[in-house]
């Protein structure tokens, strides 16, 4: 059996081909990365089926991480290989972050998986001899994840040496096989699991936090980047998130592939908080779509993202840059106020609601090199 396999749930991203018939993969290719998953995948990808010179046609299986790991990461890997599932008709099999990390280990001893999970807790598996899974995934505290490991035990993963500390036992191993997962080490686990509906992310904890019910702190470590039509599911993801009906990936694929559009997306800590799409003619631009989740609305995300991209805009020669909100978004009227628009004209019914049309506000903002 012939299985691509591939990766970008945690810090890496990792692509396989092998053939079940043999005992080393046809070709494979990993590297570690915080950000750009979703750039990086797809020539990823390619280079690994030219090199194992076989087509899409050919492959029987693609197996892919489903979580525990960051928010941004878990889907775009997912949404790679359900892309290329539906499109070939290969059927696309899921399989756990931490059982991909498993996988790493040769050794026969019982193995605790310890992936960091943040806030001093960890995503946590126990894994017995034969690599079958004796516990499901959980999060747990340091201290805790070691409870009832038999003495002797193999610890892996990204927390393992931070679990062991706080364990304060002398019977636990360290395990140095590499602590994310390797596509060309899981891919063979997905040839005895039944094929059955697409997979979907795994979280062990919400990927939203509660707003706070007291003043917000603005987010300051934010990381924006720049997308491109890799990104169009997750952006879709994240539209449906924040206002209800979500544009499709396959409209997002067509806006990020005309003339002059740009689309970053903010993430803080990992996971996505909004994003922001314009498209650039002449001397001008428009913002076609902009959002922040909902539990860091009133944060500063969609300010930063703002002004960042009309900081660019202005470099790249455009002076002006348009917009259009609703009429009772009174909120995002004053955001765009303090970013230095104006209103310039109002659009009658032209957004269309359940309960009846409503006006759209036309804004522009004079952009300053």
């Amino acid at each position: 059996m012939k299985i691509l396999s591939l990766d970008t749930a945690m810090a890496a991203c990792s692509a396989a081909v092998i053939d079940t018939e043999t005992d080393l993969p046809l070709t494979a290719d990993f590297v570690a990365m915080e950000r750009g998953h979703a750039e990086a995948l797809p020539p990823m990808v390619a280079r690994v089926m030219s090199g194992a010179g076989l087509t899409f046609s050919q492959i029987d299986r693609i197996a892919v991480t489903t979580g525990p790991g960051t928010f941004t990461g878990v889907r775009i890997g997912l949404a790679f290989a359900r892309g290329l599932g539906l499109a070939r008709n290969i059927p696309v099999i899921g399989l756990g972050t931490l059982s991909a990390i498993a996988a790493n280990e040769t050794r026969r001893a019982p193995l605790l998986i310890v992936a960091d999970a943040r806030n001093d807790e960890v995503y946590a598996a126990v894994f017995i001899p034969g690599r079958s899974e004796n516990s499901a995934p959980q999060i747990s505290t340091l201290r805790s994840a070691v409870a009832g490991l038999p003495v002797g035990s193999l610890v892996l993963g990204t927390a393992a040496r931070a679990v062991i500390a706080a364990s304060e036992r002398d019977d636990l191993l360290l395990s140095e096989a590499g602590d994310l997962p390797v596509a060309a080490h899981f891919a063979g686990l997905a040839e005895g699991m039944p094929a059955g509906p697409m997979p979907s992310p795994v979280y062990l904890r919400a990927p939203d936090a509660k707003p706070q019910s007291t003043t917000l702190r603005k987010i300051s470590a934010l990381t924006i980047e720049t997308v491109g039509p890799t990104a169009a599911p997750l952006l879709s993801e994240l539209h449906g998130e924040i206002f209800g009906e979500a544009w499709t990936a396959t409209a997002f694929d067509g806006i990020l592939n005309s003339p002059g559009t740009d689309a970053v997306i903010a993430s803080a800590q990992g996971e996505p908080c909004g994003f922001l799409v314009t498209r650039a003619a002449a001397d001008e631009a428009e913002i076609i779509t902009i959002g922040s989740r909902p539990s860091v609305q009133r944060r500063g995300v969609a300010k930063q993202m703002l002004d960042r991209q009309m900081t660019i805009l202005a470099r790249q020669g455009i002076r002006s840059l348009f917009l259009e909100v609703a009429a009772t978004n009174i909120a995002a009227q004053r955001l765009y106020a303090a970013c230095g628009f104006t209103e310039r004209g109002r659009r009658k019914g032209y957004y269309k609601r359940a309960e009846g049309a409503e006006d759209g506000i036309v804004m522009r903002c004079e952009l300053q090199r």
